[in-house]
This record gives C-alpha cells, structure tokens and sequence, in this order.
C-alpha cells in the first residue's frame, strides 16, 4: 500500500531523530536542574546507612534520569513532527511563556512537589522502594516546574550556552529560595524582560 510505505520511512527517521537528541536533552536537562536537586541528594544521603548509600544514590540518579529522559520523547516527537522553531521571536515567546507559567498556581505546586520528603527505610527492598518513588516523587516535581525554561533553551539558537548560564541560574534560585512566592515573582520579571529583549532584537 503506497500510504504505509511512504510512512514508514518517516516513522523511522523520528524514532532515530529521538533517540539520536536524547543523550543531549539529559545532558542539559542535568546541567541545568542538577544544582537544584542537590537537596534532595542529600536527603537520600543522610537517611542511608554508609554501606547501602552508594546504591541509594544510584536508584534516586536512575529515577532522576529515567524522568528526564521520559519528559524528552515527547519533546523531540513534537520537534521532528511539527519542525523546531527558530529564530529570536520563538526564543522570546517561550520565554513569555514560561514568565506567565512562574505566577500560576501549578507552578507553585510543582515547586511544592521538589520540595517533599518521604520516609527512607533504612535497609531492604523497601528502602531501594523508597528511594526510587522519592526519586520519581522530586523529578517529576522538577519537570513540572521548569519545563517551559527547558523549551525556552531549546529554542535559543546559537545563544543557547550564554541562555543556559541564565536559565540555570533562575531554576535553581527558584527551587532553593526560602521565599518561593517572591521568588517566583521576580523570576516571572526577569523571563518577561528577557523576552521583550529578545523580542526587541528579533524586529
């Protein structure tokens, strides 16, 4: 049938086009949000006991990375389907986009989520249980709460190093502020004056 041949190149090629951007997204997907999930990190550390700490740690940095890779397919399927955006105007508006997101509710909620702490058992099946859905528990609160500064640095172009610098820096001021209300306003401010730069620059 001509309509399943001449899909299934395209099938194929947005499969390759996910797996081949996926090492990338969880480099910078850690690079960004890394300082910020430290807490969490210790956290796993503290409530280990010294021999069973290292495998602790690595079933968190497994769910941490599992998470993260998740919340990538969607993002290159969009990509290959639709066509990335390019240009200083798409960078602007998804920075517009994620100050807005900054003063919503879900966002606060989200922040709440990175923040939670769930009881570590200290030994057993339980424990690497336990730490494997505190895993998941904080990096699903940590996508939730950046994912529109992670599409913002997708769309940077060229700017992308010198935008990531930033974006780091305003998610993890955001996630480790003791004041997140306030906090939140003034990163909201910060996207917003950014993107009305960008936007400047791209007329």
């Amino acid at each position: 049938m001509p309509d399943m041949s001449a899909q299934a190149p395209g099938k194929s090629s947005l499969a390759l086009g996910v797996l081949a951007g996926l090492p990338g997204w969880l480099l910078m997907s850690v690079a960004m949000t890394l300082p910020g999930v430290m807490p969490a990190v210790e956290h796993v550390a503290v409530n280990s006991f010294r021999r069973r700490r290292s495998m602790a740690l690595c079933v968190f940095f497994a769910a941490y990375l599992l998470v993260w890779a998740a919340a990538g397919v969607p993002v290159f399927v969009f990509s290959g389907t639709v066509g990335a955006s390019a240009g200083l105007a798409a960078f602007a508006v998804a920075l517009a986009l994620a100050a807005g997101y900054e003063l919503t509710v879900v966002k606060r909620r989200a922040l709440n989520r990175c923040h939670r702490t769930t009881p570590l058992p200290p030994a057993g099946v339980r424990s690497i249980l336990a730490v494997g859905r505190f895993g998941w528990i904080n990096t699903s609160g940590c996508v939730a709460s950046c994912w529109l500064s992670m599409i913002a640095m997708l769309a940077a172009g060229p700017a992308k190093p010198l935008v990531m610098v930033f974006l780091t820096g305003a998610t993890t001021y955001g996630r480790l502020a003791r004041r997140p209300d306030r906090t939140r306003r003034r990163v909201a401010a910060g996207y917003a004056a950014s993107a009305v730069l960008a936007l400047a620059l791209a007329l």
